[in-house]
């Protein structure tokens, strides 16, 4: 493969995995490297975004403290019936952040939308001195790819075993398209030949257009693999708020304690999904107890531990908090538990390098990482002669 070529294929599979991550970030409400505005309410100085124009979306986590003049995706409460919305922070008060459109003549709490809590933040916009970097008309695209998918998504629905393809399962579509894909690609490989050995120079230039880059096949793969993977922990990992009143009577409402008193609740992990999963729950805030911080569920199980909430001996509202990170078990409990030790990325990272390496290995055994062709010269013979013939081969 030369410098060229390579290049061409890595720009290609960038280009791919941007799209497959916004396509997946979209479906699962929730920005994952990319987001893009659908609204003109930020075409407008400073921001300058048009609808449609894209922007590097941080996670809270990483982007630090965020205050005025960030540009932030939150979940609105009220704002066109909720759901994200990327404005900028314009103030900070005590009850939360104050945030505008830099196309709109006022906040969007002189509305009905409430304050903006640290909770309701998803991500933040990637800002280079001072200016949001902004990647022009990239969520055009994403919606279109977004359409379609939705098209062929209804005309599959009725296929057995891909009903929830029509109820928006992107996640589980891309990761078994990946692996339909890594599947075809061996069967290609066996059946057709892939092209290996030494040709002449004439043989090289006849076939050049019908091959195909096996590393570029071998990348998208790992990008339908392990964005919808790294998106199935992330995503619902974060903080859930808890707003508490202390009293000085007790009451029948959860919510409200007795002063110096305490409640406690059931905290309940279920997995819906395929692969064991393990969720740890943590205290994020003074004023919380939990009982039990691993939660190891399988498929269509539920795990539960007892969360105490205390309140303060001074009556008011206050706000307690509790932390949920979880994680696809790929890797023995309690080596994960001790990379989220580290920290929650740590344990991230790990899980999907195990995935990558996994899948490169069946791949890269399977069917290398030369160029390969998918329609074979001998193409024309039966499937059983051609079969026979890479036996042959083989022996």
């Amino acid at each position: 493969m030369t410098l060229r070529s390579l290049a061409g294929s890595g720009a290609t599979a960038l280009l791919v995995g941007l799209v497959v991550v916004m396509l997946i970030g979209q479906q699962l409400g929730q920005p994952i490297l990319l987001g893009f505005v659908l609204t003109g309410s930020m075409n407008a100085e400073p921001a300058d975004m048009a609808p449609g124009d894209g922007f590097v979306a941080v996670p809270p986590s990483l982007a630090g403290d965020v205050g005025e003049g960030d540009v932030v995706t939150f979940e609105a409460r009220e704002l066109q019936g909720g759901g994200l919305t990327t404005h900028r922070i314009v103030d900070e008060t005590d009850e939360g952040y104050i945030t505008r459109g830099d196309a709109n003549p006022f906040t969007d709490q002189d509305g009905p939308e409430p304050p903006v809590q640290e909770s309701q933040i998803v991500s933040v916009a990637l800002q280079l001195d001072g200016e949001v970097v902004v990647i022009p008309n990239i969520g055009l695209l994403v919606l279109g790819m977004q359409e379609a998918f939705s098209i062929g998504a209804s005309a599959l629905s009725g296929v057995p075993g891909l009903g929830g393809l029509a109820d928006g399962d992107v996640g589980t579509s891309m990761v078994g398209v990946g692996l339909l894909l890594l599947a075809y690609s061996v069967v290609a490989e066996m059946v057709g030949g892939g092209g290996r050995g030494r040709p002449d120079r004439s043989e090289r230039s006849r076939s050049r257009r019908s091959e195909t880059s096996a590393v570029l096949v071998l990348v998208v793969i790992l990008l339908l693999i392990t964005v919808p993977a790294t998106a199935s922990m992330v995503v619902p990992s974060g903080t859930n708020d808890i707003t508490i009143v202390s009293s000085q009577t007790p009451s029948g409402n959860p919510t409200v304690i007795e002063r110096g008193g305490s409640v406690e609740y059931t905290y309940n992990f279920t997995n819906d999904g395929f692969v064991p999963r393990i969720a740890v729950v943590e205290a994020a805030s003074t004023g919380v107890d939990v009982s039990r911080s691993a939660l190891v569920a399988g498929r269509g199980e539920t795990a539960s531990s007892t969360v105490t909430i205390h309140a303060p001996n001074e009556t008011g509202a206050y706000v307690r908090s509790v932390g949920e990170w979880q994680y696809v078990q790929f890797l023995p409990a309690s080596v994960i538990l001790a990379l989220h030790a580290i920290h929650p990325f740590v344990a991230v990272a790990a899980i999907n390098a195990v995935i990558v390496v996994v899948v490169t290995a069946v791949y890269v055994v399977a069917v290398g990482l030369e160029p390969f062709r998918f329609r074979d010269r001998d193409r024309d013979l039966a499937l059983a002669d051609r079969v026979r013939r890479r036996i042959r081969k083989w022996l």
